[in-house]
């Protein structure tokens, strides 16, 4: 029998997510790396150039108009895991990925607010001197992910 609080699983999606390409991007190694899901929260994208796997048409897709409505809708007993350069962040290093939860991440200009991140149950940042692509911030969480390291 399966038991939804011993599998694990992960969904992965972008806020307010500035172009296009990168949302591809993200979905395309969101499909790569094992992503149980994807999803937009405000603007919201159709097919693109840059998911040339079509992971949109492999793995479900989900659009939520705002925050509140996705917050909502979180997958029972699953964790909210922010992508955030921010003082009260765990390094990804030493964080311990849970083992069903959802990450978020924040446009480049304008990251996570602080609402948001005040909603999520663990930030997580990673070593770098600015803010990173979205796509390529987003693929290194789940590459981190996919290593063998303790789950919480």
């Amino acid at each position: 029998m399966n038991d939804n609080f011993i599998n694990e699983y992960f969904g992965i999606g972008i806020r307010n997510g500035k172009t296009p390409e990168n949302l591809g991007v993200l979905w395309r190694t969101a499909q790569n790396l094992g992503a149980t899901f994807i999803f937009t929260i405000g603007n919201r994208y159709a097919k693109q150039a840059s998911d040339t796997h079509d992971a949109v048409k492999s793995i479900p897709y989900f659009h939520y108009d705002t925050f509140e409505a996705f917050y909502e809708n979180l997958p029972k007993g699953a964790r909210l895991v922010g992508v955030e350069l921010d003082e009260n962040a765990v390094d990804l290093e030493t964080f311990e990925h849970p083992r069903r939860c959802v990450y978020l991440l924040g446009a480049e200009d304008h990251g996570l607010s602080r609402k948001v991140m005040d909603k999520c149950h663990h930030l997580v940042k990673f070593k770098s001197q600015k803010s990173l692509n979205v796509a390529v911030a987003g693929s290194i969480i789940m590459y981190d992910r996919n290593l063998p390291k303790p789950r919480s």
